[in-house]
């Protein structure tokens, strides 16, 4: 292991180096300051921790004079600016800077490679003890009549409950449990979560809560990811779905018959009540609080701790408790700060 790097390699797998003619081809990049068209690179890191040898990259315009105390041996950049960009220093110039990173970052920190495994320490259908297409750990417990695709690999301690379906290329982390759901190719399920548990459904009367039963499912779109130790509800009649291409982050919950469609993403604590529709490329940071029963349109983006509790037009951009539009939470924020600053005087 090479102790300059800053990637550990007992915890990730690395690979490299490529040549920088390498790399600019993989990402359709211009190349300015290109010297040694047989520089190798070795790694790829951000601009305050990247090393020499390595590729680094810059979003936004205000922070590319980082550039010049960076050690990075060369960047990628939205546009090349020769007064920013050491002369020293290779530059790949793309149309969007973050998604040439993340497929350079994707080359230099492979996935684990899939390995098939049957743990004896887990309990199965007999039609799977003998599969060399799915991984199995130890400890697992999967029910009678589950589909499971191939290289499909399942995490120490996870329960498959009955009918459940995994799709093709799936990850299921460790301490899962999967419920009255069916995941689609290539999902990727962090260690913790828990997926077609009953939903909060009663009904209250004088004589205490009255539940009714939860007799849907969950059905999750191709390519999603759902962070450690989130919850997904079952729907209560018909499903609660999670579209194609959606990023889940870590402890987020999602109630009965949610319907979140493609391409969105959902950071850290956040809370989807029953029956909400997110439609498609929606964006909620941290702890957004979403009411039951109403619509966020296509493309809409919720700040950090935003309460929605109204249907939002496609594209909105809101935040603050009601949320408002994002326009006027910043003047009445700038407004609020005034007052309380005259008051100080």
């Amino acid at each position: 292991m090479n102790s300059n790097r800053m990637v550990n390699e007992n915890f990730h797998n690395v690979s490299g180096p490529f040549s920088i003619v390498e790399i600019a081809k993989l990402i359709n990049a211009k190349i300015y300051n290109l010297k040694n068209e047989n520089l190798s690179i070795s790694g790829a890191s951000d601009v305050d921790n990247a090393m020499e040898g390595e590729i680094t990259f810059i979003i936004f315009k205000n922070t590319i004079g980082k550039l010049k105390n960076s050690f990075a041996s060369a960047c990628i950049v939205n546009e090349y600016d020769k007064n920013s960009i050491p002369k020293n220093m290779v530059c790949l110039e793309v149309s969007n800077a973050h998604v040439a990173y993340a497929r350079v970052a994707q080359k230099f920190y492979p996935k684990d490679k899939f390995i098939p495994k049957i743990s004896k320490l887990s309990s199965m259908p007999d039609n799977y003890l003998k599969s060399t297409n799915i991984r199995v750990d130890d400890f697992v417990v999967i029910e009678e009549d589950v589909i499971i695709e191939n290289n499909v690999s399942i995490g120490t301690g996870s329960f498959i409950g009955k009918g459940v379906k995994i799709g093709a290329n799936s990850t299921i982390g460790k301490n899962v449990t999967i419920e009255c759901a069916e995941i689609g190719n290539n999902v990727l399920i962090y260690s913790g979560v828990r997926i077609g548990q009953s939903g909060f459904g009663f009904a209250p009367s004088s004589e205490g809560h009255i539940k009714i039963p939860q007799v849907g499912n969950v059905i999750i779109g191709n390519n999603v990811e759902i962070g450690s130790n989130s919850c997904i509800d079952r729907g209560s009649n018909g499903p609660t779905s999670i579209g194609e291409g959606t990023y889940i982050d870590n402890l987020v919950h999602v109630a009965h018959n949610v319907n979140i469609g493609k391409f969105c993403a959902i950071a850290g604590q956040v809370g989807i009540a029953g029956s909400a529709i997110i439609e498609d490329y929606c964006m909620f940071g941290g702890q957004v609080g979403i009411g039951g029963h109403i619509t966020v349109g296509k493309g809409s983006q919720a700040g950090g701790q935003a309460g929605i509790t109204k249907s939002l037009d496609a594209g909105s951009k809101v935040s603050g408790t009601p949320a408002i539009p994002l326009t006027q939470y910043h003047r009445q924020a700038l407004k609020l700060k005034k007052i309380i600053k005259g008051k100080g005087n």
